[in-house]
């Protein structure tokens, strides 16, 4: 037996990709350092927000949006003492992400369908059938994402508040007020990160036990163990109306520049206003937004909700055993910004909260040039911090854009770097494996750079392979090879340009330009660094229209090491005549959806074993005409059956639809059962 102590952390990141600079004017910018202040009252945080008013919205204008960030499924296999199963495809072992589609160790599945979860017995398959259904709460709440844990199912997802005016209007004589109080003011927002636990101990009947409402849009998510850690964007409320707001800070009231929580325990409902002892703000943040983190201890959900708030925008969570890392786009418009910005640039902050059993502290902060894509642009090895950027400059007329890695300590300070990578291109896709990272830039054809980080003081470009497309993704099988899902492209040269009439012509597409075209598959050999291939020939699946989950969310991925499988939904279209190189645009019409299952090994590559499809054979896609133009396109009725979702409970394969889910053998991948899904108006709520 041995002891061991963890400390746990949060790393946010931007991904705004607006104006930068040139590289002499960014190397004149001096980073300051970058360390959170405490707030001494409300009232001087009700100057601070008029100090660094929004660039964001303007005087009329409603902070709502109602973005819902669609999350999906399968990866790593768990290895219990009851029925073997897949789980969700993450990013960091042992850090958990929400997804559409979570399974139990007794072979239960649970699946967002709509406004409800569905929970189905799957184990063993002549017992598919349906346990229950929890209808969530209707009118306001959009669920995003679902967790397990010992018994326990959690709900994330976007709600909304109406709001009241800030301050009284009624007896106003100002014009403005009144319309404000008697009009739009009514239709206004707060949007708000819904948390609703179950207690799901016995599945058929399903118990809810705690509601968690916090003021923001939903960022994102991890559990670790038996804790929850969610993070909002929160918008402080006193800028809906700047005229008598704003510019007043004697009329700004607490409960509108200070994120509220409302949270259910022991039956009882309660709200308040976060303390101001617990939000920090960073002086030169740019947008007076609140990035709040929340932690819940599932295995007490009776326990108070942790919360911090840090004043300033985040975009991006990477989240690893010991770290959270948030992310905020420092810009500046050369309008209303912080003037210790210069105008045109973009570069990214990095704040690092410590997390430790559910408790949050400040560690270091970090400024890099550039933004982030995505989370996989993000890592942490050790006592290091490695982020992969894009920079583009559209001020100086050349339209330069080149991307960029840097190392970063412990303390958040930039200690190794690789500048000027793939110029003229942007990053397409980033990941991380120990001491090695692959970076996938493009523009006409897909350079895949492999990168070595063993010296952190010095990362150094080791290799490059280009080819045809590009990779919105990576996945690693092993240590030395990974794969690479994205689309073809085809590029198109015109012959000639008219100089006299460029309006009426192809001069901007002087040099080339790529048309993506169907969904591409490449498995990579890199355990040559200095030399990266392709194993085999590529997958190539469908012409332009076609499209898949896979490229923009890696939870759409069923990976399945132990069977050395890996499928993924894909809408797949068709030309109806053959590709013309001088019209690569054109799109094809929708012919399949389903799932795509193949087997793969280093040896081997690919090997198709399935297409599964779960749209009846006598429902086909609908065309219309408009003159001489004609589309296709699947009805609403066919897009209830198109699968999201493909994971494996015991030996059996199962993929998952709104309507209904299907079960196949892995020997053959013969239908063996189906499940349709049928609502319950008398739900558990």
């Amino acid at each position: 037996m041995f002891n061991f102590t963890c400390h746990r952390a949060v790393f946010l990141v931007g991904s705004l990709s607006l104006i930068c600079l040139s590289e002499s004017a960014l190397a004149a910018t001096k980073v300051k350092k970058i360390q959170p202040q405490k707030i001494a009252s409300t009232f001087a945080l009700a100057k601070l927000l008029k100090k660094h008013n929004t660039n964001r919205f303007g005087p009329m204008m409603i902070a709502y949006s109602d973005k819902v960030l669609s999350t999906t499924a399968n990866g790593v296999v768990a290895k219990s003492t009851s029925v073997n199963h897949t789980q969700t495809n993450i990013q960091v072992a042992g850090v958990d992400e929400s997804d559409r589609a979570k399974v139990d160790d007794n072979g239960y599945i649970y699946q967002l369908v709509n406004n409800q979860v569905i929970i189905t017995k799957a184990f063993p398959i002549e017992q598919l059938s349906q346990s229950a259904i929890i209808v969530l709460p209707e009118g306001n709440f959009s669920p995003t994402g679902l967790y397990l844990q010992a018994g326990k199912l959690v709900v994330v997802g976007n709600t909304w508040q109406e709001l009241s005016p800030p301050v009284e209007f009624k007896n106003t004589t100002s014009p403005t007020a009144k319309m404000a109080y008697g009009g739009w003011w009514g239709y206004m927002r707060n949007t708000q990160t819904r948390t609703i636990i179950y207690d799901v101990s016995d599945q058929t009947k399903p118990k809810q036990i705690r509601d968690v409402v916090v003021d923001g849009d939903y960022l994102d998510s991890r559990r670790i163990g038996n804790y929850l850690y969610f993070i909002t964007r929160s918008y402080p409320r006193y800028y809906m109306m700047p005229s008598l707001v704003s510019t007043n800070p004697w009329f700004m009231k607490t409960k509108d520049i200070l994120p509220s929580i409302s949270d259910s325990k022991a039956g009882k409902t309660s709200t308040k206003t976060m303390a101001l002892k617990d939000v920090v703000y960073f002086p030169d943040f740019v947008e007076p937004d609140y990035v709040v983190v929340a932690s819940i201890d599932l295995d007490q959900p009776q326990k108070e909700v942790v919360t911090k708030a840090y004043l300033g925008a985040g975009d991006l969570v990477y989240a690893s055993h010991e770290n959270l890392y948030l992310s905020a786009s420092k810009y500046n418009f050369g309008g209303n910004g912080d003037d210790v910005i210069p105008k045109n640039i973009t570069t990214t902050q990095i704040f690092k909260i410590g997390i430790d059993a559910g408790k949050m502290n400040f560690v270091a902060a970090g400024e890099v040039k550039g933004t982030a894509l995505n989370q996989f642009s993000m890592d942490e090895q050790g006592d290091y911090f490695r982020i992969a950027t894009t920079t583009n400059s559209w001020s100086s007329e050349t339209n330069e854009s080149y991307s960029s890695l840097f190392v970063l300590n412990k303390e958040m300070k930039t200690v190794g770097k690789i500048d000027k990578l793939g110029e003229r291109e942007d990053i397409y896709a980033t990941r991380f494996m120990g001491n090695r990272c692959y970076i996938v830039t493009f523009k006409l054809t897909d350079p895949l750079f492999a990168i070595d980080l063993s010296n952190p003081l010095n990362p150094t470009v080791m290799g490059e392979l280009k080819i045809p497309g590009y990779s919105n993704y990576l996945h690693p099988i092993d240590e030395t090879h990974l794969i690479g899902f994205g689309k073809d492209a085809a590029v198109y040269l015109p012959e000639k340009t008219n100089a006299e009439a460029p309006n009426t012509d192809t001069w901007w597409w002087t040099g080339g330009s790529a048309f993506y075209q169907g969904l591409k598959v490449v498995l990579f050999d890199v355990a040559d660094m200095t030399n990266p291939k392709q194993v085999g020939e590529s997958v190539s699946i469908g012409d332009r229209g076609t499209d898949s989950p896979i490229l923009w969310d890696h939870k759409a991925l069923y990976w399945d090491a132990e069977k050395h499988l890996f499928g993924f939904p894909v809408q797949e279209s068709h030309l109806t005549e053959p590709f013309d190189p001088n019209k690569p645009w054109n799109y094809g019409k929708p012919t399949f959806q389903g799932a795509y299952i193949y087997e793969v090994t280093p040896e081997k590559g690919f090997t198709l074993k399935a297409r599964l499809s779960q749209i009846p054979v006598d429902m086909k896609p609908k065309t219309e005409s408009y003159n001489d133009y004609s589309y296709s396109y699947w009805e609403s009725e066919a897009t209830n059956y198109f699968v999201d979702r493909i994971l494996r409970v015991d030996e059996s394969l199962y993929t998952l639809s709104n309507n209904q889910i299907n079960v196949y053998g892995l020997d053959n991948y013969k239908k063996l059962n189906t499940l349709v899904i049928k609502p319950q108006v008398n739900s558990q709520k």
